[in-house]
């Protein structure tokens, strides 16, 4: 039970708080508290020796209502009341209170980028606590046979390099078939036609064929990994495979590194076949190139080190995806919200993370001579 009982005096209001102010009388707390009138009072006397028990709940709203009367134009004193409450709730308001001046302008971005650093290096922490658990899993396999899902790598071949046939085919043509009308048309305006052939080859073989194809792998089976882990951590049976004694990684994430590492080059080499293909067909329509001459001039001037230069950079490009994608789907927290979250993240970061190794995979060759 509360008592309140308030005393005028000389433009003062003093405030007699009686019996035990605690969390249980929170609504009749408020409701007297806020009935109190200042009228012509320009100072509020809270006193609190008469009380019980007062708890922090009740002494928070105590302190709270003094806060509006102050804002009113009261000037507001507390006596007997305990000073552990007040210098904790002086120093939560102080917190909450913008800092003024320069401080005010430095505080968000600064503590934005303290954020943002603090949340990239959690990040790259788990990218490489998950690296190392997918390395020491392979080393396992290696060296022990028996615990290889070897089943589970020829299912994820399949799904992710036989099923992706057509569209990497498909794709393969399209692109060929832009480079050649576009540079081709160029060339013919300065009679150099020929030499389309040499610059869809080159293009095709170096770069564009493994590019592309590790693109759409990225989006169609890195998507797919994460979604597929992501569903069994929300699920809990990432968990149960855990309680039951099976290591996640070796039978999750190794078989999907090993079986993309086996397709991507196989895929890398079908989208080479079908874009020469397909540039040999156009340029012998627009260009009047036949067969013969396209393909002559592409074994006489093309070395086998420009396809060697795109078929080594597939594996490395199947591991990043495999990886990205895999441990994107570890990360799932159990919502779907969550599960969408991570799948959108591994094609995006799978796409930039292929680029970026493209570009340097450019660079070391250059200096390589390659």
């Amino acid at each position: 039970m509360i008592e309140l009982e308030t005393t005028r005096q000389e433009g003062t209001l003093r405030l007699n708080l009686q019996g035990k102010w605690t969390f249980a009388e929170a609504d009749a707390i408020k409701t007297q508290l806020s009935a109190i009138g200042l009228e012509a009072a320009v100072g509020v006397v809270v006193d609190a020796s008469a009380l019980e028990r007062l708890d922090v709940t009740a002494a928070w709203l105590v302190y709270q209502q003094a806060q509006v009367w102050q804002q009113q134009g009261a000037e507001v004193r507390f006596e007997h009341f305990p000073a552990e409450y007040l210098g904790y709730f002086e120093e939560a308001r102080q917190r909450d209170q913008p800092v003024m001046g320069w401080g005010a302008f430095l505080q968000t971005p600064v503590r934005r980028l303290g954020q943002s650093a603090l949340a990239l290096l959690a990040t790259l922490r788990s990218f490489i606590t998950f690296f190392g658990h997918s390395l020491v899993g392979l080393v396992v396999a290696l060296f022990s046979p028996s615990t290889f899902r070897f089943r589970s790598v020829f299912h994820h071949v399949f799904s992710t390099g036989i099923s992706a046939v057509p569209i990497v085919a498909l794709i393969a043509c399209l692109i060929s078939i832009v480079i050649t009308y576009q540079g081709g048309g160029q060339l013919r305006d300065l009679g150099a036609e020929m030499y389309t052939v040499d610059m869809v080859a080159i293009s095709v073989l170096r770069e564009l064929g493994v590019l592309l194809t590790a693109i759409m792998v990225a989006g169609r089976s890195g998507s797919a990994f994460a979604a597929e882990i992501g569903l069994m951590k929300t699920n809990q049976e990432v968990d149960a495979l855990r309680v039951m004694g099976g290591d996640p990684f070796m039978i999750l994430v190794i078989p999907r590194l090993v079986a993309l590492v086996i397709a991507l080059p196989l895929l890398t080499i079908l989208a080479d076949i079908m874009a020469l293909a397909a540039a040999a067909l156009i340029s012998s329509a627009i260009l009047d190139i036949s067969f013969s001459q396209f393909y002559s001039r592409v074994a006489l001037n093309v070395e086998f080190r420009t396809f060697a230069a795109g078929l080594i950079k597939a594996p490395f490009f199947a591991v990043v995806i495999a990886l990205i994608g895999c441990w994107q789907g570890m990360r799932v927290t159990g919502s779907s919200e969550s599960l969408g979250e991570h799948t959108t993240k591994a094609v995006v970061d799978s796409i930039f993370l292929v680029l970026l190794l493209d570009a340097l995979f450019s660079v070391l060759f250059y200096q390589l001579g390659f």
